[in-house]
């Protein structure tokens, strides 16, 4: 009889932690895998725009245009980089003119640590910030520099991508 509960038991145990491990898979993949992006969220690919070549403007949901730039270019990664980001009337007006913003750099393909360099307001819709890209150990990366108010990461509605590439040495 105790044998009988046991291997019962066992069973169940087996179902209950693979519906467990099922649940915070779903949840990991809704958090960090990319979708193609939701209807609410402007994406930039790489093809409309090239961050390597120049600044890039992309179209706020809300209205007004918002301009990356990212220097030097090509953007090389374990080297200072300067960002500039560049915010037109209209977007000022519907987001508030924010002291700071923040551009979330997360890697496309991979996790790539966190990286949240603050943009601080210098004037005129200017937000300038500094950081550093860390190293990859594939040929390249692609990365999403995803704009988003200071501290609210679920106000992002404008994100960048860009590709980074190794120096062959």
């Amino acid at each position: 009889m105790a044998g009988s509960r046991a291997r019962r038991f066992n069973r169940i145990a087996a179902w209950l932690v693979a519906a467990l491990l099922l649940a915070v898979a779903w949840v990991l993949a809704e958090q960090y895998l990319d979708t193609g992006g939701s209807g609410d969220v402007t994406i930039l690919q790489p093809g409309e725009c090239d961050l390597n070549a120049g600044p890039c403007t992309a179209t706020h949901p809300a209205g007004g245009t918002l301009t990356l730039e990212i220097t030097p270019r090509p953007v090389p990664m374990l080297q200072p980089l300067s960002l500039t980001l560049d915010l037109d009337a209209t977007a000022r007006t519907r987001l508030g003119d924010p002291e700071a913003l923040e551009l979330d750099l997360a890697g496309v393909e991979m996790y790539m640590g966190f990286q949240r360099p603050r943009l601080e307001h210098a004037g005129d819709g200017r937000y300038t910030g500094e950081t550093t890209l860390p190293i990859c150990t594939t040929e390249s990366m692609t990365w999403a520099a995803t704009v988003m108010p200071a501290g609210d990461p679920d106000g992002a509605r404008v994100q960048f991508r860009f590709v980074t590439r190794r120096d062959p040495d």
